[in-house]
């Protein structure tokens, strides 16, 4: 015979895994519309060069070399693998402060060009480049 407490705890665990399987649920579908991000090798190659030249912050340097030892690889960055490593977290958490300023500034009425060059990290060469500019590395 069950008491009324029992009941109460079955139907708790009961509506809480009904939570739990909602909750994949919505993650999966999520997951499924997210596209898939690879770099290719030019990119990946550009990464470490700037990474190497000393173009980017300690965090990002260290996890270059997690990278070189073959602990993982900027694939499994890319793609969100290697998210729950602290190091990674670590690598791009000053970044997050940059892109919380730059949506500000387009919050604020901004134009792109102005969000561009408030960044401390842009490249100051005056040369064309129709890439932008590689600040998230610093």
């Amino acid at each position: 015979m069950l008491t009324p407490e029992i009941r109460a705890a079955r139907d708790m665990v009961e509506e809480r895994m009904r939570q739990v399987e909602e909750a994949m649920a919505k993650a999966e579908r999520l997951s499924a519309a997210l596209p898939e991000v690879r770099l290719t090798e030019d990119k990946i190659s550009e990464i470490e060069r700037l990474i190497r030249e000393g173009r980017a912050p300690a965090e990002l340097a260290a996890l270059q070399e997690r990278i070189d030892a073959g602990e993982l690889t900027w694939n499994d960055v890319a793609d969100g693998t290697a998210l729950h490593d602290e190091s990674v977290q670590a690598a791009f958490a000053a970044g997050i402060a940059n892109m919380r300023k730059a949506k500000e500034l387009l919050d604020e009425g901004h134009d792109v060009a102005t969000v561009i060059n408030s960044d401390p990290h842009a490249a100051t060469d005056d040369g064309y480049d129709d890439e932008p500019p590689d600040s998230f590395l610093r």
